[in-house]
């Protein structure tokens, strides 16, 4: 059956957090992968200052195993047995004081023992959950990607990976399994476009569940690098891990904006029950916005779990991402999510929002964490199985858009294109001459304002190579736009132009 009852787990799961648990559970594990027979232990110890009674549990769970059910392709925490039995073990733990229990086990051949974990908990009697720990039945860690930072050793040195720059880049990973890792992992990529001169894995010591940096690489990127431009390095932990890929785009004009007037664009969208479409029945501005929800009569479908996804962007130093959104769903039950994913393989929510917000409302959330970061967004709609209302908009999307300096090869070198502005400042009309070297089919003029918001553009089909344009200082719509500061872009086959004017009253 299609949909999740992800939002009400999630409901308790936030509620209960803040309650402290009156146990601590230690475990220790012993096993013979040849026999493959091994014996767990737990102390379980009494932290509060009045006896716990409750059921003791121990199973035998099994993650990352291959099976394809509604677009997954792993199913992970298979309770594969109870040890001895599912009723456990009835226990009182007197104030202050400590239990010690062990169970024997067996696992069977045809589980994967890399990715078997004893899980070992105590039940309340109205089922609630006391405390709980897992361990892992072999030593062995796992090595998952997690993020990167880096700097630049030549060029701008404006937080962004351009054409002609050497970067250093810091590779961090996650220890997901039950052993310690201690490094040797390498770094590859396979692109005309990238060299890696050296890569340095760290001298480290990674306890199951903590994340450090693994790997130290330089490599410079080609100064006839395309912009943009996406690359792969590939991360290889062996046994420890396998290969991740990290994508790494290279960018003159990192950000983001989309006012969802242009139609889909690069943006994706899938998941059970998808609704995801672009509406003119509702927008912030001015006609457009995405809608998850049916056009016929303007409501949600049960059993929903879709996804609207981002095309890959840079992320602007410094930055935040802001959008206007409004939503109608069912309170405590239907969820939506705004997300952000760096590559690390699983997504982080930035915002959830449950029950209904009628006004347009614009959301701001810093992103300073993943500056210069190549990320996607994600808004992900989720409903069960009954009751729904209008569902969510969202519309006016921007990661603010700075176009940089272009970093020359030769700064003696003549630019292949001119763009000239008059008057500057202006108040009603500017004149902008843009003439490239020869004419290009993907020639673009565009101008933006002081937030990288896209105001206005013009492709090689409506505009003059050889004569000029004249922008009347309104936007894509007609409607004037306020005084302050743009930026013309004028665009060619080879690096862009950028000329800063000013509009007055």
């Amino acid at each position: 059956m299609p949909g999740t009852m992800y939002p009400i787990y999630r409901r308790w799961l936030t509620n209960r957090l803040p309650a402290s648990s009156p146990l601590t559970i230690n475990l220790t594990c012993t096993y013979d992968s040849v026999a493959n027979t091994g014996t767990v232990n737990a102390t379980v110890t009494n932290t509060s200052g009045s006896s716990v009674s409750g059921n003791l549990h121990f199973a035998v769970t099994e993650s990352n195993i291959p099976y394809n059910w509604y677009g997954l392709t792993t199913v992970e925490h298979v309770c594969r047995d109870m040890l001895p039995d599912g009723n456990g073990e009835s226990v009182t733990i007197p104030a202050g004081n400590n239990i010690v229990r062990s169970r024997n086990f067996t696992i069977n051949t045809a589980w994967n023992e890399n990715n078997v974990f004893i899980v070992v908990f105590v039940q309340g009697s109205t089922r609630e959950i006391y405390q709980g720990a897992q361990i892992g039945i072999m030593p062995k860690p796992k090595m998952d990607y997690y993020g990167q930072t880096f700097t630049e050793l030549s060029g701008n040195i404006n937080r962004v990976a351009q054409p002609n720059e050497n970067i250093r880049m810091y590779v961090k990973a996650k220890n997901n399994g039950a052993g310690t890792y201690t490094g040797g992992m390498t770094i590859t990529e396979s692109d005309p476009y990238i060299t890696i001169n050296s890569s340095t894995p760290q001298t480290i010591s990674i306890q199951p569940g903590q994340v450090d940096t693994v790997i130290i690489a330089n490599f410079a990127i080609a100064s006839t690098c395309p912009v943009p431009y996406t690359a792969n390095f590939f991360l290889n932990f062996g046994n420890y891990g396998g290969t991740d890929t990290i994508k790494f785009m290279v960018t003159n004009q990192p950000g983001f904006s989309d006012n969802i007037e242009a139609g889909q664009g690069g943006w994706t969208h899938s998941g059970g029950n998808d609704n995801w479409h672009i509406t003119t029945y509702k927008s912030h501005s001015p006609t457009r916005s995405w809608y998850s929800g049916v056009e016929s009569n303007y409501q949600y479908t049960n059993l929903n779990d879709a996804s609207l996804v981002s095309p890959y962007f840079v992320v602007t130093p410094d930055s935040s991402l802001k959008f206007w959104h409004q939503y109608a769903t069912e309170v405590d039950f239907d969820y939506s999510y705004c997300e952000i994913d760096n590559n690390m393989g699983w997504w982080q929510i930035l915002g959830i929002y449950n029950g209904t917000q009628s006004a347009w409302t614009q959301m701001i959330y810093p992103l300073s964490a993943y500056s210069g970061q190549t990320v996607r967004l994600r808004y992900r709609f989720l409903s069960d199985q009954s009751v729904v209302a209008e569902g969510w908009y969202v519309d006016d999307i921007l990661v603010p858009i700075v176009p940089l300096v272009v970093v020359q090869e030769n700064k003696n070198e003549v630019k292949p294109v001119t763009l000239q502005v008059s008057p500057n400042p202006f108040t009603r009309g500017l004149k902008i001459c843009c003439r490239p070297t020869q004419r290009a089919e993907d020639t673009a003029l565009k101008i933006f304002d002081a937030s990288g918001r896209l105001i206005r553009q013009w492709d090689h089909h409506t505009m003059s190579l050889s004569d000029y344009v004249n922008w009347d200082g309104t936007d894509g719509h007609g409607h004037a736009v306020p005084a302050g500061v743009y930026f013309v872009r004028f665009e060619t086959s080879n690096e862009p132009i950028i000329e800063k004017v000013l509009k007055v009253k």
